[in-house]
């Protein structure tokens, strides 16, 4: 049998972020993309959520480079994480890897100097191993952003990365249409493409409409205009000081990320955007309102992020000002939902006018939307379709499309992460499965918090805790003092004291049950199990019970 080619997805199926694809053949594997996802409101104090790795650290060796697409977080986040394990060569556009090196700078214990990273660019030829890989411009919401095409021994694949059809962009890039076309005269053995947007009808709406709605706010507002879009957005960045420098307006940064993204992408060209334009942050109550844009971090209701911190009177330079014009310019990531909301909320008790999607068309997406991908699908008329980036439903919605198409796939897989495909000249199917979970960040803790902390965690705040500390005679067994039970989170003490003494006098009667001879595990497994039933028939909820016995 013919040496298979592997795509072994580790992030980005089944779910909205965190993008990680593997391409294996005969022992040497290349990775597209390493990219991280934000928590959602079911994971408590999670700060970052990456992929698992574990598969590559069980076949060391195996990966031989990264490839990225674009600098977005779902796509480069995981890098810092990622090169403490796996010491291989990055390849990235220009803008994408002053990114990745600004991430390193940002994280303590590394540095850029820790990485091995390679510009590429649209239209190179980079060989690693059996795979010989060709970036190729596509139309997004970041500079520099590339799909690949992928040469292997058993065919060619293309990986679309994100991209949209737009006729008239922003940056004036449009995604290179008649290469695509004639890699699909060619023969293109297997497309791996973006789902994001498999729900939307018709084509994702040109920039030039976000440009239009802007231009009118901008003419009509004379309060301070507050825009908060993706800190990688450039284009859009571009076109918010474009639309502030006409109105005779200042910019001002506020939010560390957007901060350094502008400053980068000015340093190598990507924005022009004059120095006296713009005006430091704690120079902003300095300047008429009328003449102030504030472009800003917080989209998604990242609790730390420059907007939330307005929105709840917390920024240590920026208040929302009654009057305000606050523009959130961005979609909102599934999962996201409630974290937004409150954002919103927020934003209106201070009296701000807010102009989010549901009011004015201000943001348009990065990504195809349902015509969008058919017509990719339509250019690269592949033999195998693997659907990538995107909750499940997105996955197989994308894969109906192919049957839409004049010249439709052979085969349409969806899988998730962790379900490998093999792909030989004349078939494609899955073979297996590899670990491909989440790893949580929590602090400085990378992969230290599990389901089953995350599992208490709800429970803590769901239910509370009740703590109750014996201490008992070393050699006798008796009682020598408590039992103290202390309550947080669960009920108020004053209101419920009388159900905390019964429950004292519950693990009385019980120290007594079990006699003296009783070993102090028996005797805190006992309290569990007692104080557990006793609060539930009292009050329908079960807080975490600590018991707490020593040997005095």
């Amino acid at each position: 049998m013919d040496t298979p080619l592997k795509i072994i997805p580790l992030g980005g199926l089944g779910e909205v972020g965190k993008n990680m694809n593997l391409l294996e053949y005969d022992g040497q594997a290349i990775m597209v993309d390493c990219g991280l996802m934000f928590p959602g409101s079911d994971m408590p104090g999670i700060n970052l959520v990456i992929p698992d790795i574990t598969f590559l650290e069980e076949n060391p060796g195996l990966l031989k480079a990264i490839f990225i697409t674009h600098g977005h977080e779902d796509h480069i986040g995981a890098i810092p994480f990622v090169i403490r394990k796996l010491d291989v060569p990055i390849y990235a556009t220009e803008l994408t890897g002053a990114f990745i090196k600004n991430k390193l700078k940002r994280t303590p214990g590394l540095s850029p100097k820790d990485i091995d990273l390679i510009t590429i660019a649209d239209g190179d030829r980079i060989t690693v191993g059996p795979f010989t890989l060709e970036p190729f411009r596509v139309s997004h919401s970041i500079p520099d952003a590339v799909g690949f095409i992928i040469h292997t021994p058993v065919g060619v694949v293309v990986h679309t990365g994100e991209y949209k059809f737009d006729s008239q962009p922003y940056s004036g890039i449009t995604i290179d249409e008649d290469r695509l076309r004639a890699l699909g005269d060619a023969g293109v053995l297997a497309l791996m493409s973006d789902s994001t947007n498999a729900e939307r009808l018709g084509f994702t709406a040109s920039e030039q409409t976000v440009t239009q709605n802007l231009e009118e706010i901008f003419r009509e507002t004379k309060s301070r205009i507050i825009v908060s879009t993706f800190a990688s957005n450039i284009y859009r960045i571009q076109m918010v000081a474009d639309l502030a420098m006409k109105h005779n307006r200042k910019v001002v940064f506020v939010g560390r990320s957007i901060v350094d993204n502008t400053r980068i992408a000015r340093d190598l060209g990507y924005l022009n955007i004059p120095d006296d334009i713009i005006v430091p942050a704690d120079r902003v109550n300095k300047l008429p309102n009328s003449q102030v844009t504030i472009i800003c971090t917080g989209t998604q209701g990242e609790r730390n992020s420059a907007l939330v911190r307005m929105a709840n009177g917390e920024h240590n330079i920026v208040d929302i000002m009654r009057g305000d014009t606050v523009i959130i310019s961005a979609t909102t990531i599934p999962g996201n939902e409630e974290l937004v909301n409150r954002t919103l909320d927020n934003l209106f008790r201070q009296g701000a006018n807010v102009i989010y999607q549901a009011i004015k068309p201000v943001h348009v997406s990065g990504h195809a939307s349902r015509e969008g991908q058919k017509k990719m699908l339509s250019l690269i008329r592949p033999k195998f379709f693997i659907p990538i980036q995107g909750e499940y439903r997105m996955l197989v919605l994308h894969a109906q499309l192919a049957d839409e198409i004049e010249q439709p796939p052979q085969k349409t897989i969806v899988v998730e992460n962790g379900q490998v495909i093999s792909i030989v000249p004349e078939d494609a199917f899955t073979v297996e499965t590899v670990p491909a979970g989440h790893v949580f960040v929590d602090g400085l803790g990378v992969g230290d918090i599990g389901s089953v902390v995350l599992r208490d965690r709800h429970n803590l705040s769901r239910d509370g805790f009740v703590t109750c500390v014996i201490a008992i005679d070393e050699d006798t067994g008796e009682l020598v003092d408590g039992p103290d039970l202390v309550s947080r989170g669960f009920v108020y003490v004053k209101d419920n004291e009388g159900m905390l003494d019964e429950a004292a006098d519950i693990v009385v009667e019980l120290l007594d049950k079990l006699g003296r001879n009783a070993h102090p595990d028996t005797i805190s497994e006992a309290i569990h199990e007692k104080l557990s039933s006793f609060f539930y028939r009292q009050t329908h909820r079960r807080p975490m019970i600590f018991p707490v016995v020593l040997e005095v």
